[in-house]
């Protein structure tokens, strides 16, 4: 019975000592942070499109067999923002779907 209560009790302060997330952050500095600043570690999205986009439409499209596609070419389109930086009154009035 003791070792049971032990072990819960260790598996407890372990939880709890792991789910702190550690910063070393502190005073102003975390007070102020802004998580969407902070540089992304993530690598670059790659984007595949086709070459050539036809789509089949009417009852050649509803017969279509799934395992009759032919191959197809996939090219590699970066994605790249154009939308310069604003900051102040110009951001908060910026409109998203105009670059």
């Amino acid at each position: 019975m003791k070792s049971l209560i032990f072990a819960f009790a260790f598996l407890t302060i372990a939880s709890v000592g792991f789910a702190q997330n550690k910063s070393d952050l502190k005073g102003p500095a975390a007070k102020n942070y802004k998580p969407w600043q902070q540089e992304d570690k993530a690598p670059a999205i790659k984007v595949y499109t086709l070459e050539t986009a036809t789509k089949l439409q009417g009852p050649s499209a509803k017969n279509k067999k799934s395992w009759e596609i032919e191959t197809k070419n996939y090219q590699e389109t970066a994605l790249v923002s154009t939308r310069p930086k604003v900051t102040g009154p110009k951001a908060k009035n910026a409109k998203v779907w105009s670059n």
